[in-house]
């Protein structure tokens, strides 16, 4: 242990070190300070400084868990809480509460207007919340939260029925104009996929090939589908488009059904609710993918903040 702890010491002076020289070699270079207009401009010199310190300190968990990750954690968690008190002073707290409720006191030219003292509900409701920290008062803080629960639970019910159900419902239900052809080819298609979901738990050949022919339709729909030259072709565009609402709307039904949890998984319902599972990890993988994207672009971020406002090398 004293090795490890020893270890990690050294490792933390080397990166110290580097930073240090780093930063040493770009003001002997002439890349610090940062400059405006030619002058130096040294409080955003501190700042870019700064800005490569904490970044090297989050960066370190990669090695393992360390102080320095801890105190820049606690230290991005202090500030987002700095800011965010200051703009709940400045946006919401000084206009609505204290140049209403309180300035009046010490202002004679300005009264308190009765209509105003109906502020002192949500004031006192905000100072019952902060007894959380007592252990002699805690309990006091319930009322506040259970009226907000409620509040915030009655306000979003409309909203949320309006946004998440009917919205979707009306997306889903669309009109599909379609050559009859392209209904012969869905009605094939929809056959193929009932039968592929029916004997995929069965196994052997017939399940090897459905699969296959399967895969290899949708395979050709995706390609068709992004191909630059389908909307030069309006029929075949149109009916793409009702493809896609049928496809749509087949989704969320077999996802309904593979929430039924009242009967049992299988025959006609099984194999729809495993098409559902088929669309839930697309959908799934689809949200983890735009996540990993989130997280790309702040590394991302990160680089060209270090190669471009602190090396200059972009």
């Amino acid at each position: 242990m004293a090795n490890e702890s020893r270890t990690d010491l050294v490792i933390a002076a080397v990166c110290a070190a580097v930073l240090v020289a780093a930063n040493a070699l770009l003001f002997a270079v002439g890349t610090l300070p940062v400059r405006q207009d030619g002058i130096p401009d040294w409080p955003q010199t501190l700042v870019v400084i700064a800005g490569v310190v904490m970044t090297a300190a989050i960066f370190s968990f990669l090695y393992k868990d360390n102080p320095f990750f801890r105190a820049a954690e606690n230290l991005f968690v202090g500030l987002g809480l700095g800011v965010t008190l200051t703009v709940e002073w400045y946006n919401f707290l000084k206009p609505d509460v204290y140049d209403v409720l309180i300035a009046p006191a010490f202002d004679p030219a300005v009264s308190v207007q009765r209509s105003d003292l109906i502020l002192l509900i949500p004031v006192g409701l905000g100072l019952m919340a902060l007894l959380r920290v007592s252990r002699s008062y805690g309990w006091v803080s319930r009322y506040p939260m259970a009226f907000l629960v409620g509040y915030s639970a009655g306000f979003s019910i409309q909203p949320a029925i309006h946004s998440n159900i009917l919205k979707h419902v009306q997306a889903t239900v669309v009109a599909t104009p379609m050559h009859w052809g392209a209904w012969v080819a869905v009605g094939l298609a929809a056959l193929l996929l009932a039968a592929t979901a029916y004997f995929a738990s069965r196994g052997g050949w017939p399940a090897l090939v459905l699969k296959t022919v399967s895969l290899s339709l949708a395979g050709c729909y995706v390609l068709v589908r992004a191909a630059p030259w389908l909307p030069g072709v309006p029929v075949l565009a149109q009916a793409f488009k009702g493809l896609d609402a049928i496809i749509l709307m087949l989704g969320v039904f077999s996802v309904l059904c593979y929430f039924i949890f009242s009967l049992e998984h299988k025959g006609a319902l099984g194999a729809v609710s495993r098409l559902g599972i088929v669309f839930l990890m697309v959908s799934f993988g689809a949200s983890f993918g735009y996540t990993v994207m989130a997280r790309e672009s702040l590394l991302i971020d990160r680089f060209q903040f270090l190669l471009g406002d602190w090396l200059h090398l972009l």
